[in-house]
């Protein structure tokens, strides 16, 4: 009986340590962070903001000042090529592929259409009393709906009527705007939502479906979250000095 007791003793202990070595090393893989396949430097005069595209060029704002408003125009690379006063304080910019003009959400609660970004002229297009002042919001692939996020709740808006189409709810994101909980990044089939402070990303269906998350290894400036050329953007805010801005394929 007690050899028995003996192999019956070694062959649980086995069990016991390779079903914590697999445990190990599943943790392992799940925290294993995935490194951007773009990155650049750029100086936006305040805040590294926001980050869209027309499908050939890079645009970004800056936000903090309005009197620095700035939207820059750059190579897909991040080559910059031109920098364009818009004296507003921004919180995200958007590019409408119906109108093929650019939007940019503002401290205010108010979106505005750039008419003219070489003149720096731009007109109010509507206003979202009831959302956050900084709120990053997304423009859909088809430029119809404007979509916000408030710490896990999503409202789809006309952007024609200004009504609110659809919510949901439950969505994971940081506690606080500046950790991410009020920025929101959409592409044609997901929703992309954050935690800066651990560098996580949220992915959902357009539904609210949660699909996965993912780990990434830089950028930190929970407003930055952004959509742009087939790639999810995030920055390291500059703060009024140099940033980088951090291309993740996912």
């Amino acid at each position: 009986m007690q050899l028995v007791s003996r192999q019956v003793m070694k062959a649980n202990n086995w069990v016991i340590f390779l079903a914590c070595l697999l445990i190990f090393n599943g943790t392992a893989w799940a925290q294993q962070a995935i490194g951007p396949s773009v990155v650049f430097k750029e100086n936006p005069l305040s805040h590294n903001m926001h980050i869209t595209s027309d499908g050939k060029f890079l645009y970004t704002c800056n936000g903090g000042r309005a009197e620095l408003g700035q939207v820059n125009k750059l190579k897909r690379d991040g080559t910059h090529v031109a920098g364009f006063p818009i004296k507003l304080d921004m919180r995200s910019i958007m590019y409408n592929t119906s109108d093929k003009k650019l939007y940019v959400y503002t401290y205010s609660r108010k979106l505005y259409k750039i008419d003219d970004l070489t003149q720096g002229t731009y007109s109010e297009v509507l206003s979202f009393p009831e959302r956050s002042e900084q709120s990053a919001p997304a423009l859909s692939s088809n430029g119809k709906l404007i979509c916000f996020i408030e710490l896990g709740d999503v409202f789809f808006y006309n952007l024609k009527s200004g009504k609110i189409e659809t919510t949901l709810h439950g969505l994971k994101c940081a506690d606080n705007a500046s950790d991410g909980g009020t920025a929101i990044a959409m592409d044609k089939k997901h929703l992309y939502s954050w935690n800066a402070r651990e560098q996580e990303v949220f992915v959902y269906d357009l539904k609210g479906k949660f699909e996965k998350s993912v780990k990434l290894n830089q950028g930190f400036y929970g407003f930055s979250l952004s959509w742009a050329n087939g790639l999810l953007w995030v920055s390291a805010d500059g703060n009024y000095e140099t940033g980088t801005w951090y291309g993740y394929d996912l």
